[in-house]
């Protein structure tokens, strides 16, 4: 967490969310950031440092304290994470499998609920501003 009020930019906190965060985004109402982790999920299955899947991370904002909310399972190697304006759907992207993870978040759970395929690795995304 980076404290950009003060005289000078500072860090005040960090967090350990898993290996190689790719993409970060803030929820429209700046309550919550999302973020993608590959986890691991892009080495060799024979790397020490290996997982099955990349991760989605969820916490909510308040100043500068980040409390995590929720976390989910998605494809390999994932990219860039988006929030749609009411808050309620994540997109994430898969590499590997070349999809967009589609996720349903409550403000209290995060969820997989879909999957959409995509002709090559996804590998920028953004949500039209307000």
């Amino acid at each position: 967490m980076i404290d950009l009020k003060g005289k000078a930019p500072r860090i005040v906190h960090t967090l350990d969310v898993g290996q190689i965060v790719e993409g970060l985004a803030f929820s429209n109402d700046g309550n919550y950031v999302a973020l993608t982790a590959q986890n691991g999920s892009a080495r060799a299955p024979n790397h020490p440092f290996y997982n099955d899947n990349s991760l989605v991370v969820v916490f909510s904002v308040k100043g500068t304290n980040l409390t995590k909310v929720g976390e989910a399972k998605i494809g390999k190697w994932s990219q860039g994470v988006v929030w749609s304006r009411n808050g309620k759907t994540l997109l994430a992207q898969n590499m590997v499998e070349n999809t967009i993870s589609v996720l349903s978040f409550d403000g209290k759970r995060l969820k997989v609920t879909g999957e959409i395929k995509v002709k090559g690795g996804p590998e920028g995304l953004r949500t039209a501003e307000r």
